[in-house]
């Protein structure tokens, strides 16, 4: 009879192994000692999952970050270019006024001189600088150098209406030279204005020539 211990080492601990070894040889199981040490697929898709989420979440907080700097920018800028068409308009709606003034004044003066000027005429005239100083009237303290002028120039266009219908030839020349002159005045003031204006808005413009102001 052979002998057992001719093949083993002795120990039971490791002929145990060795048996197990070979059951596992037969059913094609891994033996104990050869358990893979990978981790678990479902747990690695996990954190996978959670690092990308992390990296998702960094992103859109700095896109968000950017975007909470950008705008204040922007509607500051929309807000600005709003308040600048503003200023552009009501010099625009100032130099259409001031046209009519010249037609209004030219108009009275002309019909005065062919002795043909009537009340009905003067109520017309009256009408229109009524409509002028409405449609001239702002709250806004930027215009207010502006707005003042050119109310100035709508009473000077009022009180040549009323010199108008005087019936002394002499006073009506004298008093009609006092308000063209003054007209003239204020017209030089006028440039010195919308400069300031235009500037302190940082609208660009051209002195001409002439004196008139040309803006973009």
């Amino acid at each position: 009879m052979a002998n057992y211990n001719q093949f083993s080492d002795g120990n039971p601990h490791n002929e145990s192994n060795r048996i197990e070894a070979e059951k596992g040889t037969e059913t094609g199981a891994e033996p104990p000692n050869f358990r893979s040490n990978d981790k678990n697929p479902q747990r690695r898709k996990f954190w996978l999952k959670a690092g990308g989420g992390i990296l998702l979440l960094f992103v859109l907080c700095n896109v968000y970050a950017f975007a909470s700097y950008v705008a204040p920018w922007s509607d500051e800028r929309s807000t600005g270019d709003a308040e600048q068409d503003e200023i552009e308009q009501y010099i625009h709606r100032s130099e259409k006024s001031e046209e009519t003034l010249k037609e209004v004044s030219n108009s009275l003066i002309r019909l005065y001189d062919h002795n043909s000027l009537t009340e009905l005429h003067i109520n017309e005239m009256e009408e229109k600088l009524k409509q002028l100083a409405k449609e001239l009237d702002t709250d806004d303290p930027r215009l207010a150098r502006l707005e003042s002028y050119h109310f100035a120039q709508i009473e000077l266009t009022r009180e040549m209406t009323k010199t108008l219908q005087k019936n002394q030839v002499e006073e009506v020349h004298e008093e009609l030279d006092d308000i063209l002159d003054r007209q003239k005045v204020q017209a030089d003031d006028k440039a010195e204005i919308l400069i300031s204006l235009m500037e302190q808005e940082n609208i660009r413009y051209e002195q001409q020539a002439d004196g008139t102001i040309a803006y973009e």
